[in-house]
């Protein structure tokens, strides 16, 4: 299953990868001093636009087979199993998923709505003693 990003955090990444573009072809056509400067303008845009294909094709988590994928285009691919998660906390608005071994942040603003209901109810299921499980606390709310 894939936990897909908010629409608002792809779509940025595609306007400003289209912005950052064309302010690099307007210095070829106005004959700029500095023509340098319309390369790295059009770098910079096609950095958003990869970053865009990336997001889109692979979204923000995959859950599957056990584990939690979180997928970065710039880091490696950070994951963890779901019965390693020692602990769930929720610290400044991210979720923290902790294991003996690693740590996975989830930051939840990124998350498309359906997509973040159906992450809530996956950890929600995870068995761990209610101090140790964020989601405990919520679980008459989120069914």
């Amino acid at each position: 299953m894939k936990i897909k990003l908010s629409r608002k955090r792809l779509y940025t990444n595609l306007l400003l990868g289209v912005i950052w573009i064309l302010f690099g072809i307007s210095y070829f056509i106005s004959e700029a001093t500095m023509p340098w400067f319309g390369y790295a303008y059009q770098i910079l845009g096609t950095l958003y636009l990869a970053h865009f294909m990336y997001d889109y094709k692979h979204q923000y988590l995959i859950i599957e087979n056990g584990k939690i994928q979180k997928n970065i285009l710039y880091s490696f691919k950070n994951k963890i199993e779901l019965s390693e998660i020692d602990e769930i906390k929720s610290i400044k608005g991210n979720y923290i998923l902790k294991s003996e071994t690693r740590n996975l942040s989830i930051d939840p603003s990124l998350i498309h709505e359906q997509s973040l209901i159906k992450l809530l109810q996956i950890l929600r299921q995870i068995d761990l003693p209610s101090e140790r499980n964020h989601f405990s606390k919520y679980k008459s709310e989120l069914e």
